[in-house]
């Protein structure tokens, strides 16, 4: 089965960065899973995952399929997950005046009742889609052998450990911490287990140093997925938001870029309220920070004009991160793109012309007009920024685009002169094309 080059992509990314591949880390990644839903899901107030899923469920399912068939290509074996609903503290466990204001009614209501907390999460009634979304996909190297440390009570306690983080149960993750300093003080991941219980005692209990919040959600994201894999998602993504909604109505500041509400909704991996964040800022297009944000985000949810577009403010704001942003972002389509412009230059001798390079990262968006003349329906002409000589001749090749489009002649040869008087190699791009 093929694979769409973005999905592949995704599982590469996956497999560099975790070590394994999810679908369910592919529906947050792709826009088909919000967290907010994966929440009510944690917390039994929604009974099948799949019931919130954005989108067609069936073209969903061929995509995780199509992910799920290059994972097993490239030798990664399945290893099944059970989901467990996250802890609601009891009063006795939090007193009434130290419950924080987040622990709505409707969270308190969420509690399950007795003996049905251990039962697993239902992802979808399809048996199918159950299986294809509630698995991992890891290199059989790295396949566990349980009966090696079945009998092992450090282990256990350390595996416990992780069970109650991921299910936000500080109460039982402090015994079992407890116990584990009694039987192991010499345990390697002690400090790195009491750095988590920490992070988890921050969820409801936002500070009032948004510098200071950021400091250690830095500082404790590489043990979170260290210790927990994929499953960190559920301590840390929460701490993020709550970042982001402290960071609420912050103005981008160059001098401090992280400490920016669509830095903490990236880490979250919300890709929708990133680009909601930074579409919000005044003059965001000079931002290169910003731009990469939007990029980011738009390919992530696979809105390619308007990944396209933030790409194009990226190369006209700072035209020398182009190259290392790319490597970066690990995009295909954008990758192949800027490979295509990067060798279209020797194959467009100009005589009379100065050796050095003739097309820079700033010209990409023209270049990518004319080897796309189609986006011109999409992309806009004028743009709400100051002019450059770059963006100039943007616009030129836009307009001529769609002179030549309407058939206006006149405006198409005075446009074409006026390409040529100021670029002469994004001309002789620009014949090229016609020539195609």
């Amino acid at each position: 089965m093929a694979i769409d080059t973005s999905l592949q992509a995704q599982v590469d990314a996956q497999l560099m960065e975790q070590g394994a591949f999810a679908p369910l880390e592919l529906l947050f990644n792709s826009g088909r899973l919000l967290y907010s839903d994966y929440e009510s899901w944690r917390r039994r107030q929604v009974p099948l995952l799949d019931g919130v899923l954005m989108g067609n469920r069936e073209k969903i399912a061929a995509e995780i399929e199509q992910a799920v068939a290059y994972a097993r290509s490239i030798g990664l074996v399945e290893q099944p997950q059970e989901f467990f609903a996250w802890h609601t503290p009891s009063p006795a466990e939090i007193s009434a005046d130290e419950q924080p204001e987040s622990l709505s009614k409707a969270h308190t209501l969420s509690a399950v009742s007795a003996g049905g907390s251990d039962k697993p999460l239902r992802i979808s009634a399809d048996a199918q889609l159950q299986r294809l979304i509630g698995s991992r996909y890891i290199p059989a190297q790295n396949a566990p052998q349980m009966d090696l440390f079945f009998d092992n009570p450090v282990v256990a306690l350390a595996n416990g450990i992780v069970m109650a983080l991921t299910t936000r149960n500080l109460a039982d993750a402090h015994r079992q911490l407890d116990r584990l300093y009694a039987q192991a003080p010499n345990h390697s991941d002690l400090a790195a287990f009491d750095q988590l219980l920490a992070a988890l005692g921050l969820l409801g209990h936002a500070g009032n140093d948004p510098g200071a919040e950021l400091d250690f959600l830095l500082e404790v994201t590489p043990t979170a997925r260290r210790l927990l894999g994929a499953q960190s998602r559920d301590l840390l993504s929460p701490l993020w938001l709550q970042l982001a909604d402290t960071l609420r109505g912050t103005a981008y500041s160059p001098d401090q870029a992280t400490l920016h509400r669509s830095f903490a909704l990236s880490q979250a991996q919300d890709w929708a309220a990133v680009s909601d964040s930074v579409l919000g800022e005044p003059d965001w297009q000079l931002h290169a920070v910003l731009c990469m944000r939007l990029v980011e985000s738009a390919f992530c949810r696979r809105r390619r004009v308007e990944g396209l577009l933030a790409w194009c403010h990226l190369c006209w704001a700072a035209p020398e991160h182009a190259a290392d942003a790319v490597s970066r972002l690990r995009q295909p389509d954008l990758t192949a793109l800027w490979q295509h412009f990067l060798d279209s230059e020797p194959d467009l001798p100009v005589s009379g012309h100065s050796a050095e390079p003739a097309l820079s990262a700033a010209d990409f968006p023209a270049w990518l007009l004319l080897r796309e003349p189609g986006l011109a329906l999409q992309l806009p002409a004028d743009l709400p920024v100051r002019s450059s000589p770059a963006q100039d001749n943007y616009r030129c090749v836009h307009r001529w685009i769609q002179a030549r489009r309407a058939n206006r002649a006149a405006e198409e040869v005075a446009l074409r002169k006026t390409l040529q008087a100021s670029h002469p190699i994004l001309f002789e791009v620009l014949k090229q094309s016609v020539r195609k």
